[in-house]
Parts: structure tokens; sequence; C-alpha cells
């Protein structure tokens, strides 16, 4: 810093600055380099302050303030304007709790006409008021500042402006206004005029705020110094100037980022939220060019659900549906638009675009303007490939959180349905390993954890065994023995073993989703079994011979056998095989929505047996 010029030395302003927080941050800034003004109403203790900063009064000024009063705090920017000609930083530190009680106990004999007297609201002056009146002269001062505008605003807020304490009522009400101020006008500044605005929240800290905090405190139980100044520096050192409009909390020795509150009634509450841009013009000005913002009124008409995978077998369920129910559009989404299944599905009026799952832009592109969105991703493909088990698991996390990353920055988006399975790796703490259910649920719980506003109007769907697979997988295909004219099912798992039946992949995830989308937000945070019946290996298989007229024999055989014969793809199906032994993976607990709940039509639904009748003509 002291190879800076005198006018390249940043500038700092701190408001609540004759004692505790602020006098700290005040020193903490000086040692720092930055030329500060200690602000504050107590001109001696002020005085004091800045005399151990810099006695010369260079590089340090203690200017008298009232922050509760507009012309005061005019009177203050003036000042540190015509001292230095710059603004960088703005820490909006002061405050005081309660002058009186508003709960008014000593009252309560008081006659009906004898009012209570007017409450004193300093608290609320100085603590909300001050930090608008502090930031509407801070905007206008950056936005002069040499070398471009901008600059930094940090507000002092507390724990309790979170979490209500009986004890200060008022102040608890002024530090919640506070933080929602930060949040609300932070994005705004730092898109129109590169000022950030952000937020400390404190817990208990040794202040002459109250007396006797060492008393009411436990030592862990309060905010360290050292913290403190950490939180702070979160931001100051915030180069680039990226975050706004951010609130963190400095507890006894570590700093959590608060973020947005996640929504509790899903696409309600983001719609709540949103910017309408003709309103925002109207008491502004100008409109906000927030991302997500709304131009004009939303559109209206028939809504649009994207279908991933929509040419394979779980998303051409859905589309099979979707495409026939009133109130609904589909729009498929596939990485080759001229495919026969692509054409085809254009050809039934539904609309085709191209995204890649490799690709997050041309997702979220694919995705504009949709009110639902279903979501699928194929490890098979990857393993096909040539790639492992576990890299095909690897791989398919990535596409399933690109696809989930792309819908929560979609702004229209209502309800989120993902096609996931159970783990065996978390149901059995890694004593078995289904690589390609396991990664699936990496999905879920990562959307739970770095997207709870997406989970907060997420669905969670778990398919189980395809029939169709009886017919086109050669894994699962009874094979005519050629001496005997039987056809035998050779599979890794005991005959008694019960599997989830997803019946016919070409309506039945249709209906699911259809009901899903019906029920709305009682089906936020649910996983669903896409099946009425629950069927062992033995039981297809007779059902299988007695549609099809042909004698079916059911063979047991080991996973190591199996992975002979038909290598990782067999293994794998081994392992899922061995999970459903171990355990019914598709057991409903109380995370699940049922297909009562859901309104499912059992009449609807084609189980195991019709869907082998459909196939009939393939065996």
């Amino acid at each position: 810093m002291d190879l800076l010029t005198h006018r390249e030395r940043k500038v700092a302003i701190i408001t609540g600055a004759t004692s505790g927080i602020g006098s700290w941050l005040a020193a903490h800034l000086h040692k720092r380099g930055y030329r500060v003004a200690v602000v504050g109403r107590r001109e001696k203790e002020g005085q004091a302050v800045v005399s151990e900063l810099d006695a010369s009064g260079d590089s340090a000024i203690f200017v008298a303030c009232d922050v509760s009063s507009y012309e005061a705090q005019c009177n203050l920017f003036q000042t540190v304007w015509k001292k230095w000609l710059r603004l960088d930083l703005v820490i909006a530190n002061a405050g005081c709790v309660d002058r009186d009680s508003k709960f008014n106990f000593a009252r309560r004999e008081a006659p009906i006409d004898d009012l209570p007297p007017q409450p004193d609201t300093t608290c609320t002056e100085v603590d909300f008021k001050g930090v608008v009146y502090g930031t509407t002269l801070a905007t206008h001062f950056m936005r002069h500042n040499p070398g471009g505008k901008g600059g930094k605003i940090i507000v002092t807020g507390s724990m309790i402006g979170i979490y209500p304490c009986p004890t200060f009522p008022e102040y608890c009400a002024s530090k919640a206004a506070v933080h929602q101020w930060v949040k609300t006008v932070g994005p705004v500044t730092l898109k129109k005029d590169n000022i950030s605005i952000n937020c400390v929240m404190p817990g208990g800290i040794e202040t002459p705020a109250m007396p006797g905090f060492s008393e009411a405190f436990l030592p862990h139980q309060m905010t360290l110094r050292s913290t403190l100044f950490a939180a702070y520096d979160r931001f100051i050192d915030d180069v680039e100037n990226t975050i706004s409009g951010q609130t963190i909390e400095a507890a006894h020795d570590k700093i959590y980022e608060w973020g947005l509150p996640g929504y509790k009634s899903g696409a309600f509450a983001k719609r709540t939220e949103k910017v309408y841009e003709p309103w925002f013009s109207l008491v502004h000005g100008e409109n906000s060019e927030l991302p997500g913002a709304l131009s004009g009124p939303p559109a209206k008409g028939p809504k649009i659900i994207a279908v991933t995978g929509a040419t394979g077998s779980q998303g051409g369920g859905v589309a099979n549906v979707m495409k026939n129910v009133e109130g609904w559009k589909v729009r498929a989404i596939t990485r080759n638009t001229n495919s026969d299944a692509a054409k085809k599905l254009t050809s039934e009026g539904v609309e085709v675009v191209q995204a890649n799952f490799d690709d997050e832009e041309s997702l979220v592109k694919a995705f504009e303007g949709v009110s639902a969105a279903f979501a699928v991703t194929n490890w098979w493909e990857h393993l096909f490939s040539g790639k492992s088990q576990e890299e095909a698991g690897v791989l398919e996390e990535e596409q399933g959180m690109k696809l989930a990353r792309a819908a929560a920055r979609t702004d229209t988006l209502e309800h989120y349905i993902w096609s996931t399975t159970p783990s065996a790796k978390r149901m059995f703490r890694g004593k078995l390993l289904t690589p390609h259910m396991d990664y699936k649920a990496n999905i879920d719980a990562r959307i739970k954890s770095e997207l709870p506003n997406l989970a907060a109007m997420t669905t969670y769907l778990y398919f189980g065994y395809y029939p169709q697979n009886m017919a086109y997988f050669p894994l699962i295909k009874p094979i005519l023995h050629p001496a005997n004219g039987q056809y035998i099912q050779t599979m890794p798992s005991k005959p008694d073993a019960k599997v989830l039946n997803s019946g016919d992949m070409t309506i039945n995830p249709g209906i699911w989703v259809r009901q899903v989308l019906a029920t709305g937000e009682k089906a936020f945070g649910k996983y669903a079994n896409v099946a009425l019946e629950k069927m062992t290996f033995q039981e297809m298989m007779d059902v299988w011979s007695e549609v099809t007229g042909k004698k079916g024999v059911y063979m047991e055989t080991t996973i190591d056998a199996w992975t002979k014969l038909w290598g990782p793809a067999g293994n794998e199906l081994g392992l899922q095989f061995k999970f459903g032994e171990m355990c019914d993976p598709w057991e409903e607990t109380d995370e699940f929505i049922s297909p009562e709940e859901l309104g499912i039509d059992k009449n609807e639904v084609v189980g195991f047996r019709g869907t082998i009748e459909g196939l009939k003509h393939m065996f």
C-alpha cells in the first residue's frame, strides 16, 4: 500500500465506529491500507479512535453523524468526498437495540382511555432507516469514483434477525428488514452500477450495545473477533466484485453462507419473488435487466413439458401420453433431430429440439419457457460404448447434474420429474455396489444439497423391470433350446425373488408423469414407484408361457457365470438382482407418494401380462 499514490488509496466509511465492532473494523481496514472515516455521534470517543490510527488526519478522520438523519448522512458523504475524492467501501454498522418495551407490561391495569405513549422507534430509525439512507448516498457517490463506477457496501446484520429473540423485538425486526434490503437491492445495484451490497450477521459479541455479554453467553457461544474480520474480508476481498445480495453468518469460529430460503410452495413461491419488468420500470424508471425477469405478462395457453430421452423407452412413454393431455404440449429433447424416432415425433405434432446432455448451455436453451421437465439419463449407453461400470456411472452423474442445473436455471419451471433408482451402495453402506443405480441416486442427493430450490419442486420416479426386455434385450430374452423346443430364461437370481414391474413402458411412464403434474405440490419432494405390481421371476416366466403358448423354463445361474456369458452388462444386472434378493429396494416409505394419492387409474395401467400380450407377435 505504501507504493500507492495518495489518490489510489481506497477510502472506507464505517458508521457506528466510535466503539465496538465499528472501531475494530476501522483499525482493521486502516491496517490494510484504507483511508477511513470513523463515523458516530460521540465526538470524544471518535477522535480517540482516529488518534490511534493517524493523529495527522491524513488517512483517518472523524465525522460526527446521526445515521437516522438523512441530512446528517448527506454531510458525512460530502465531507469524505471532499477530503479524498473517492469512496470504495461503506460499512453500515451503526445500530442500537430497543429503547423501550413495546409489551407495556406495567400498564396492564391502565384504564381504557389511558393510551400507551408513542413507542420509541429509534432502533428502527438507526438500524434500518440509516441503512436505506446510507445505501442511497453511497450509490450516488460511488457512481463518480475515478476509473469507473463501482464500490462495496457491507451492512452489519444480526443472527437474531434470522432467529427471533423476544428480548429485542424491534431490533430483531429491524435487522430482518436489513437482511431483506440487502437481498433485494444487492443484485440490482451490482447489475446497474457495479456496486455490491452484502451483509455480515454476527452472533453474540462483546460490545457496548448491552452490558454483560460475557455473563449472558459462554465463550464458545460468542463470535470471535477474528471470525468477524474474516466475514467482512470475504466480501472485501471479492476483487472482481461479483458477490452481491448475500448474507453470511459469523458464528464462533466459522463462517456460514446463508443464501436465499428454499421454496416451501415450489413454483408458487418462485413466481412470487420474480421481477415483473413493467412494475419495476413503473417504480424505478427503467427495467431491472435481472436474469429471469419477466418482460411482460406470462404466456397463456398450453404449458410445455420438456421430455428428455423422448426417443427411448421412458421418455417415449412420457411423450406418448402427454402429447394427448389437454393443456399440455410436449417438447422432445434429443441429440439427433434427424433420427427416424425424432421424425416420427414431429409427424405426431411433437416439438423436437436438439440438445446434448454433455452441454449444459444447450439444455438451458432447450428448457426455455417450459413449465415441467421429465429428465432421464442412460447409463447403459456409456457401458456399451466401452466404458467400465464405474466410468459409466461417473459420466451419468455428470450428465444428470447438467440436466438438473439447466432445470434450476429455467425461470418458468414449475415441476421437475427425475427418473432415478434406489442405491445398494447407500442402503448397504458400500457392501454391495450397483453403479447404474448408485450414481443415479447420487444425483438425487446432490439435487437436494446443491439445488434446494429445484429439490423443492422435484418428484423422483423409480422404474423397475421392463417386460419389453423379454422381447428386445438379449440378456433377458428367453432362448429356444433346439433339442427340446423349450424356451430358457437364464438369470443370476432366485426364481422366487420379487422385483418391481413397471409394465408397458410405452404407456405407464406417461400415466405417472401426467398424474404427478396433476397432483402438483403434494408430489414435491416425494418418490413414486412407476408400477402397481411386484412379481417373482418364476411368476413372470409362467405368465410369458401362458400368453405365448410356448413352454418356458426359468434357470438360475451365478453372477460369475452370467458375467462370463454377457460381460460387464451381465455383471451389472446380476448385482441389481442380488440387491433385490437382499431387500426390497422399492419398498415404499414415508418419502413416497402412493398410486392412490396420485389418482392413478388401475384400469389404465398396463401390467406385465398386458405388455406380453401386446408383444406376443415378437415371440
